[in-house]
């Protein structure tokens, strides 16, 4: 089997229905050898933010001089994106080596348990000296959550994915906290009834639980860049993530090296953490592709309030916005949240199997909304009727805005 045929049978698979166990999980593991176990982990669950604190730790301690493999979903445009180590993806040659390996298993097991097993068989053989693991639903029973790591992360709790985590706050907070392991310290910037419940569970397990509080966060603004400051880590700046709600999730990064280093599980230096945040990457977010076309992935309600949050700092006139949602996703909030601010609503759609059909979408938006259902065209159009000062915004789902860019 070649590269081609091995992604189309692994996306046939997301067709499987999704049971939250993590028998079949361990089941296939064992089968492999469970090269899971040989590795050490930085797990990182939440609503919002999980890859840019990924993408923020990883490149600290790339920085540092360590080899760091980091696991992440879903893709932007390729799918190697999800498995890199020091930020080179996996070859399209080893995703056919290591498939073929589980596949040898016979196994009966999910997109993603696959997907993960591949990322764990990698890292292993690659022997990378740390993980920096990102769930992909939930955190109790997530593929992911066969591991015992060296520090868990829960970046923030809200609604999403309600028909798997339950719909109300504390019940998601309850699943995401299912990551905190005994006596293994976790870092939150959680709050409220989420907060609340991660605490009670952190306790149960005798974990230390470091809270982060954006009021305690120092911000300097310019034109050029955002700089901060927390604890005792001055001076910090971002030069590549927009956006100041980056700043919580840089916070919540360098606690989490922070604490890491103080327990002697690695050797970082303040300059590894500036040089580390400086050089930080994670496309899709808040991110500029022309003047005047902005991107974000954007998907849940919370998320598009922070997004909604940030235009305020933008100077436009009017708010062109091409959009697209995966079908499990509360548009009906959405909507509420995009409409009295949006200009002209273009809907498309990606070509992925789970994207919402804008006709159904153009239900909970309708006066100031057309249909193009080509993702490109629907760019081409908005760039028709934008005026100088107008701003274009791509957002609602990351397959809309891989095609895109």
């Amino acid at each position: 089997m070649n590269y081609k045929q091995i992604l189309k049978e692994l996306y046939s698979l997301e067709n499987i229905k999704f049971t939250q166990t993590l028998v079949n999980m361990s089941l296939l593991l064992r089968k492999l050898d469970n090269p899971h176990n040989k590795l050490k982990y930085i797990h990182v669950a939440g609503t919002n933010g999980k890859g840019s604190v990924c993408a923020m730790i990883s490149y600290i301690l790339i920085n540092a001089g360590y080899k760091v493999g980091m696991y992440t979903s879903p893709h932007l445009k390729k799918f190697n994106e999800r498995i890199r180590i020091n930020n080179k993806l996996i070859s399209d040659k080893d995703i056919v080596k290591y498939y073929l390996r589980i596949r040898n298993c016979k196994t009966k097991c999910t997109f993603f348990e696959i997907t993960t097993a591949m990322a764990f068989l990698y890292f292993n053989d690659k022997k990378v000296d740390f993980v920096v693991l990102e769930t992909g639903l939930g955190g109790r029973l997530d593929s992911t959550n066969v591991i015992t790591p060296l520090i868990s992360i829960i970046t923030n709790v809200a609604f999403e994915h309600t028909e798997y985590l339950g719909n109300k706050i504390e019940k998601i907070a309850y699943e995401k906290a299912g990551i905190i392991k005994k006596k293994i310290p976790v870092v939150t910037a959680a709050e409220g009834i989420a907060l609340a419940t991660i605490k009670k569970i952190s306790n149960k397990e005798n974990s230390k639980s470091i809270i982060i509080n954006r009021n305690k966060i120092k911000i300097y603004c310019n034109k050029n860049s955002i700089r901060f400051d927390i604890d005792n880590h001055k001076n910090l700046k971002l030069k590549n993530l927009n956006g100041s709600f980056q700043i919580e999730n840089a916070a919540i990064a360098v606690k989490a090296i922070e604490i890491l280093n103080n327990n002697k599980k690695i050797k970082i230096n303040k300059t590894n953490i500036i040089n580390g945040l400086k050089n930080a990457k994670w496309p899709g977010r808040f991110q500029f592709i022309r003047k005047n076309i902005l991107i974000d992935c954007a998907h849940n309600p919370n998320s598009f309030k922070i997004l909604f949050n940030e235009l305020k700092y933008i100077d436009y006139n009017k708010l062109i916005l091409v959009v697209g949602f995966s079908n499990d996703k509360d548009i009906r909030t959405i909507s509420k949240i995009i409409k009295p601010l949006a200009d002209k609503i273009i809907i498309t759609k990606s070509n992925n199997e789970r994207a919402f059909s804008p006709i159904t979408i153009k239900k909970y938006f309708n006066k100031n909304s057309i249909i193009i259902k080509n993702p490109k065209k629907a760019l081409i159009y908005a760039k028709k009727v934008v005026t100088k000062n107008d701003l274009i915004l791509i957002t609602g789902s990351i397959f809309l805005l891989g095609e895109i860019i």
